[in-house]
């Protein structure tokens, strides 16, 4: 299920150039496949956590795997543009399903020295899934055009529901759970829970918005054949996922404190080279990845030490918190790409720009945690097992 969930959102990416083709699209049309999903999913989110706990996991998990199958039949089938933002909404309500809930099951069914293990193999196997889920869909496409990507997601989501149907365990009711969104309000009135919510999604959105708009940059623009834009991801996703996977140890060896101050060096460091390739109108692909690989990189350690204390911002609601952080990360993302993609013009420019600016946006929110929560003094007291314990997915 955690792999799904990895690779829902990106793997059918590579196929933007082909869909404007056979659909005609525009830029902002194409991406609107990708922004429909994310504000579905977000929307999903918030009822998802709730209903679990009401109804158990297993039966919300498995009528959220299918509707996502049902979403990727339309998707597969559309032979109309319709029929595609369809299917990709029913695949983004469905799966907040197993997003949200696939880390209770774990809680419910292993103590709390397991879980740690437990967490670890599943943030590795949702970071691998979304790092290389661009590279795989690149290769895909090219031998079985953008179907074959929709159809990979079809299968994948038709053996989720088959194990989960025959693995999961049915969980306990708790009819006493409420339903209503009025049980978000103590963190939707919190100043330290949107801090923390702005900072997060800010480290997240300039990730996603590369992701979202290279294809069409790289080959609408740069003319770069599926071969190469699959080497090109792949550079990405080996750095991102590297880093991802080994993260347990440099918090372990370095402390929390060093590898947070890193991460923020190697945004520093992207945002005059970015610079550079707008002023300078730099068209070469290898040069923006690299650079891009900056950000990447800088981004694993802050969202992964942020996280733990996010879920901690507002007293007894770490279930309801979980759920707002997916959910704005989601709806922030799909916004930016479609304001992005509103804007492009067949250059790096407005998609430097945009990345730049969410740093900004992360850096002013890292300050405030610093001034407003001691944020400083409780990354030196957390101990590093902690630390490593709670590494955070970022999708």
């Amino acid at each position: 299920m955690i792999i799904l969930v990895g690779a829902e959102v990106d793997l059918f990416i590579p196929s933007f150039p082909e869909l404007q083709k056979v659909f005609n699209l525009t830029p902002f049309m194409v991406e609107l496949t990708l922004g429909i999903n994310l504000a579905a999913n977000c929307i999903s989110c918030l009822f998802v956590g709730t209903l679990g706990d009401r109804y158990g996991r297993r039966p919300i998990i498995l009528y959220g795997l299918g509707l996502f199958v049902l979403g990727s039949l339309f998707c597969v089938g559309a032979q109309a543009y319709w029929q595609l933002l369809a299917g990709r909404f029913l695949q983004g309500m469905g799966v907040a399903g197993p997003a949200v809930l696939a880390y209770l099951v774990i809680a419910d069914a292993y103590p709390p020295a397991e879980q740690q293990k437990k967490m670890g193999t599943i943030n590795g196997c949702i970071t691998l899934a979304m790092a290389f889920a661009p590279t795989v869909g690149s290769y895909v496409n090219l031998f079985f055009n953008w179907r074959g990507n929709f159809g990979v997601l079809l299968a994948l989501g038709i053996v989720c529901f088959i194990l989960a149907a025959t693995v999961l365990p049915k969980g306990k009711l708790n009819p006493t759970v409420s339903l209503s969104l009025k049980e978000y309000k103590p963190i939707l009135t919190s100043r330290r829970a949107w801090i923390y919510n702005l900072s997060i999604c800010a480290l997240c959105q300039p990730f996603w918005i590369f992701i979202g708009m290279a294809p069409i940059l790289y080959m609408g623009a740069m003319k770069v054949g599926l071969e190469s834009f699959g080497l090109y991801q792949g550079m990405m996703a080996g750095v991102f996922s590297v880093i991802s996977l080994s993260s347990g140890y440099w918090l372990k060896k370095f402390g929390p404190k060093r590898c947070f101050n890193t991460g923020l060096a190697l945004l520093l460091l992207f945002i005059p080279t970015t610079i550079a390739l707008m002023v300078f109108k730099v068209h070469d692909p290898l040069i923006i990845t690299l650079v891009c690989m900056l950000q990447a990189a800088g981004i694993i350690f802050p969202i992964n030490i942020i996280w733990p204390f996010s879920l901690e911002a507002v007293p007894n609601a770490k279930g309801r918190m979980s759920a707002i952080l997916v959910g704005s990360r989601m709806l922030v993302t799909a916004l930016s790409i479609q304001l992005v993609s509103a804007f492009y013009h067949d250059t790096f420019s407005s998609i430097g720009l945009a990345m730049i600016i969410g740093i900004g946006f992360a850096f002013w929110g890292i300050r405030k945690l610093f001034k407003e929560d001691n944020f400083a003094e409780k990354m030196i007291t957390r101990i590093d097992e902690e630390a490593e314990a709670h590494e955070a997915p970022l999708h």
